[in-house]
């Protein structure tokens, strides 16, 4: 049996690490403000200093701590405050790919947009919530990709990832995904007949949507 490769072994544990204090920082395991020091960390991961290092790089950039010269990395708030500033955020740069995504001559791609709402439907009823997060991340990840803007989708996909362990921690009701879907099938209809103003009216009233009903989710306790 061949070994892993170096590199290979240092993007797994590095991935396990960032995606393992996500979550600890998401469900309040780390408190926010509560400085994370580097030799705790190694001795809860199992791991040395540089994938811890690189996963604190990483979720800094998903604004969930804070790293500041000579007195390292805190955690952040993550309260309704910071949940809806990252929605705002969404909503606009989700824009410019949707706008961009309509500029393109083949709309060949909507064919693949339904393949995941058909997935998607097909789970509201008695679905998992990872497999129904999972389809409704594809379903977006369709027009924002072939809008072709790395920058833009890479900015979405950290959203989306921190959204992601929200949801799976929180949870979602029917109505919601009831209403998710309807939202979706509006977008499709849009995109077809190349409406821009449809697709952008529907899609901002989605994320508002989206944001009012994880706000809904996040305890009290952890406003600022």
């Amino acid at each position: 049996m061949k070994n892993k490769p170096a590199h290979s072994l240092s993007n797994t544990i590095y991935r396990r690490v960032t995606d393992s204090l996500r979550v600890a920082i998401v469900t309040g395991d780390f408190s926010p403000g509560q400085r994370l020091i580097m030799s705790d960390l190694t001795q809860r991961f199992g791991t040395s200093q540089m994938p811890i290092r690189e996963a604190l790089q990483q979720l800094q950039g998903e604004g969930l701590i804070s790293i500041i010269p000579h007195r390292g990395a805190h955690v952040r708030s993550i309260d309704r405050k910071f949940v809806s500033n990252i929605y705002d955020l969404r909503i606009a740069v989700e824009a410019l790919l949707i706008q961009k995504a309509c500029d393109q001559k083949d709309l060949k791609w909507i064919d693949n947009l339904k393949k995941s709402q058909d997935a998607y439907d097909s789970l509201i009823e008695n679905g998992s919530i990872p497999d129904l997060i999972e389809t409704n991340h594809r379903f977006h990840e369709v027009h924002n990709t072939v809008a072709d803007n790395e920058e833009a989708f890479n900015t979405i996909e950290r959203s989306n990832t921190l959204m992601t362990v929200l949801r799976t921690t929180h949870g979602i009701n029917k109505k919601r995904l009831r209403q998710i879907s309807a939202e979706h099938h509006g977008m499709i209809a849009c995109f077809e007949n190349r409406d821009v103003k449809g697709v952008l009216a529907i899609h901002a009233n989605h994320c508002e949507n989206a944001k009012s009903s994880m706000l809904l989710l996040i305890p009290e306790a952890t406003d600022s």
